[in-house]
């Protein structure tokens, strides 16, 4: 039998075929290793035996009566087909061929698309996990908000939008070496929020564990990595990006940064009324308006609070 088929379809048709032949425990395991193949990469056997109630000998059990060498193997054969899904070029290509090439209809597909993805944002997120990194946010000295390459962008919006109500931001967007010196000042009063979604970048691992070492929580903006890191994080939100292989869409990531910056602001509301003005009389000054005597005597100090 052919154990070396990369395919993740392979294997749903194999847990299907072999189902009847599995225990309980371990037909609850198949097919946990089916529908979740991208977490499956990222997970040791005591993990999968822990998302799946069940042990880490019987994950192991399972992966070889469903005809693998071992869970390494297989996710190996999982980690190339993931490679291969993700690839910019194949997932432009397969949009294309799903939406079309004519701009009018190829925008209201894309736009029924979005509308599909916030609708399903409204169930994928969950409101306490919400409310948690509203109040990390609030209450961190400063808030490291880390985005690797495309994803970077959305970091950097983030920083600016929280800075401009009154709190500390930074991005760290660097790949490779330069990420040392986005992470060397990072603190246990600090935050991390890492924006990744659907695989776990060398730099990511990194960065998640120095904020573990020096004590800072990390909040998680992903697709389908919450179970994958969720020994690692404080509190993560579920933001869906579209179909699997097809060209990811952020419309649920922008629209979840938008409510964290407006829950943030609600939390402190004098602050962020605060750092709002004055950024309105900077801009006056900027185009050239006079500075009232009155303007400047009320012109408000940033103030940032420390977590206690």
């Amino acid at each position: 039998m052919n154990t070396t088929e990369p395919r993740r379809g392979f294997l749903v048709e194999r847990v299907s075929a072999r189902e009847g032949e599995l225990s309980s425990s371990e037909r609850r395991v198949a097919r946990y290793l089916a529908d979740h193949p991208d977490e499956v990469v990222f997970a040791s056997a005591e993990e999968l035996g822990r998302l799946t109630g069940t042990s880490d000998a019987t994950v192991i059990r399972t992966v070889k009566s469903l005809g693998y060498a071992g869970l390494p193997g297989l996710k190996e054969l999982l980690r190339d087909s993931l490679r291969n899904r993700l690839s910019p070029a194949s997932r432009l290509g397969r949009s294309l061929d799903e939406f079309g090439g004519e701009p009018q209809g190829l925008l209201a597909r894309v736009l029924e698309d979005h509308i599909r993805l916030l609708e399903e944002a409204q169930r994928t997120v969950d409101p306490e996990e919400f409310a948690a990194v509203v109040r990390l946010i609030g209450d961190a000295r400063e808030t490291v908000v880390y985005g690797l390459g495309g994803l970077g962008t959305f970091a950097e919006y983030l920083v600016t939008r929280l800075e401009r109500m009154g709190h500390r931001a930074r991005a760290a967007r660097s790949s490779g070496f330069l990420l040392a010196d986005d992470l060397l000042a990072l603190s246990g009063e600090d935050v991390l929020v890492v924006i990744a979604h659907t695989n776990v970048a060398p730099e990511t691992s990194v960065a998640v564990n120095h904020a573990k070492r020096v004590g800072a929580p990390v909040v998680l903006i992903t697709d389908t990595l919450a179970e994958a890191l969720a020994d690692d994080t404080a509190a993560a939100i579920s933001a869906p990006i579209g179909k699997m292989g097809t060209f990811s869409s952020q419309a649920a990531t922008l629209a979840v940064l938008e409510a964290l910056i407006l829950a943030v602001a609600a939390g402190d509301r004098e602050r962020s009324t605060e750092a709002m003005t004055l950024l309105n009389q900077l801009r006056g000054e900027l185009h050239g308006l006079p500075s009232t005597a009155a303007g400047a005597a009320d012109a408000p100090t940033r103030r940032h609070r420390r977590r206690t």
